[in-house]
C-alpha cells in the first residue's frame, strides 16, 4: 500500500479565517473535535467512508497528515496541500528519531476494562502528591508503554522523553451514555529507536499508536539519527 504525508494550512480566504477561533478555543476537546471534522473534509468523498488517516496540530496552525491516499486539493476550507510519498527505506538496524503524540491505555486483567497508563498509576497516590509525581509516573508508563509497543511493532526504544503529559475532556456525542464527558491523557513524547522489523514498523506506522487517533493521536514522526 502506498501512503502520503502531508502538510495542510488552513485557506487564506478572509470567509475561512473566521474559522479559527473555533481552531483556538480554550477547550482543548472541542478544539480537537472541531480540527477532526474540518480534516474530516480533506479526505471524505463519501458519506458511509470511515475514517483511515492519522494527523496531528502543528504549533504553527498547520496539519501533517499520514494516509493511503493523497488529501483532496479542491477544498476550500485549506490551501492546496503539500503531499509526499511515504516510503522510507529501512533495514534492520536504523536508528531513527521520533516524535510522538499519544493516548497510552493499556487493559486492566482484573476488571477487564482498558485504562489510561499514566491516570491508572496516578489513582493510588494521595491527591495531594499527584502533582508532584505527576510527571515522573508520566515518564515511567510512558517509557514502559512504547517499548513493549516495539515488541510487536518492529523495533527496540533506546531512549524516551515525556515532553508533558496533560488530561483532556472530550465533547459528549452520546447523551444516553451518562453526563460525564470522556477523557484521555495525552503524552507528547520524543527519543530515539532501533528498527528491528521494518515490514512490522511501517505497518504500525500507518495503524498510529495508542486510542484517540480520530483527535490528533497517534501518528509518529521519523528522521533518521544522526
Amino acid at each position: 500500500m502506498e501512503w502520503y504525508l502531508s502538510r495542510i494550512r488552513l485557506s487564506r480566504s478572509p470567509v475561512v479565517r473566521v474559522l479559527e477561533d473555533t481552531l483556538k478555543q480554550p477547550d482543548a476537546g472541542h478544539r480537537r473535535s472541531a480540527q477532526h471534522n474540518m480534516l474530516w473534509s480533506a479526505f471524505a468523498t463519501d458519506p458511509d467512508q470511515k475514517r483511515d488517516f492519522l494527523w496531528r496540530a502543528e504549533s504553527d496552525g498547520s496539519f501533517i497528515t499520514l494516509s493511503p491516499r493523497p488529501p483532496r486539493d479542491d477544498n476550500e476550507l485549506f490551501e492546496k496541500p503539500v503531499v509526499k510519498p511515504f516510503a522510507p527505506q529501512l533495514q534492520v538496524g536504523d536508528r531513527l528519531r521520533f516524535q510522538l503524540q499519544v493516548n497510552a491505555t493499556r487493559m486492566k486483567r482484573d476488571t477487564g476494562k482498558r485504562v489510561d497508563v499514566v491516570l491508572d498509576a496516578l489513582y493510588p497516590v494521595a491527591k495531594e502528591e499527584r502533582a508532584a509525581k505527576r510527571m515522573d509516573l508520566a515518564q515511567q508508563e510512558g517509557q514502559a508503554w512504547l517499548a513493549r509497543q516495539g515488541e510487536s511493532a518492529g523495533f527496540v526504544l533506546e531512549n524516551m522523553q515525556v515532553e508533558d503529559y496533560r488530561v483532556e475532556r472530550l465533547p459528549r456525542f452520546d447523551k444516553r451514555r451518562g453526563k460525564e464527558q470522556p477523557e484521555f491523557g495525552i503524552l507528547d513524547l520524543t527519543g530515539q529507536l532501533e528498527v528491528t522489523d521494518p515490514q512490522a514498523f511501517l505497518e504500525r506506522m500507518g495503524k498510529g499508536f495508542g486510542r484517540a487517533k480520530a483527535f490528533g493521536c497517534g501518528l509518529m514522526l521519523i528522521r533518521r539519527a544522526i
